[in-house]
C-alpha cells in the first residue's frame, strides 16, 4: 500500500486503533500469497450462509490455535516489495520481528511457560510501548 494512502485520515486512524503504525507494520501481517493460501486450504470447502463452517472449524478451537499458527507461519514468504529500499525493508524486519514475538508469547502462554511468554511480551512493549492492540491484550 502506498504511503500516500496510509496516510489518509481515516484510515490511519482505523489501522493506528488496531496496532498498525506504518506501512512496515502492515506488511509485517504478510502470510504467504495466493499460492500459499491455496496449498493452506487446499480443498476446504467454502464458507457459505447455509454451511457455515467457520463457527464449527477445528482451527478456531482453543487447543487448536498452537497448530494452526505454526502452520501459518510455516507458509510465510516475503510480501512482493515494488521500490523498497533498505530501510523500508529494515522497519519491515523489526514489525515483522516484534510481531512473532507478540505470536511467540501466545504459544508460550498456551504451553505455560510463564517465564518465556514474560520474555516475549518483554520485547514486543519494549519495541512497540504505544501500540494499542499490544497493550490491549496485555490488561493495560
Amino acid at each position: 500500500m502506498p504511503a500516500r494512502r496510509i496516510g489518509q485520515k481515516h484510515l490511519t486512524h482505523a489501522l493506528r486503533e488496531v496496532g498498525i503504525a506504518s506501512p512496515a507494520a502492515l506488511l509485517a501481517t504478510w502470510v504467504t500469497d495466493r499460492a500459499g493460501l491455496a496449498y493452506y486450504v487446499a480443498d476446504t470447502p467454502p464458507v457459505t450462509d447455509d454451511a457455515p463452517r467457520i463457527e464449527y472449524a477445528p482451527w478456531v478451537r482453543r487447543a487448536a490455535f498452537p497448530a494452526v499458527l505454526a502452520r501459518l507461519l510455516a507458509l510465510q514468504t516475503e510480501p512482493p516489495l515494488i521500490r523498497a529500499d533498505d530501510a523500508f525493508r529494515a522497519q519491515l524486519r523489526a514489525e515483522r520481528d516484534t510481531l512473532h514475538a507478540f505470536y511467540g508469547a501466545g504459544l508460550d502462554a498456551y504451553r505455560g511457560d510463564r517465564d518465556a511468554w514474560a520474555a516475549n511480551l518483554r520485547r514486543v512493549m519494549d519495541a512497540d510501548p504505544d501500540n494499542p492492540y499490544y497493550r490491549w491484550v496485555i490488561g493495560e
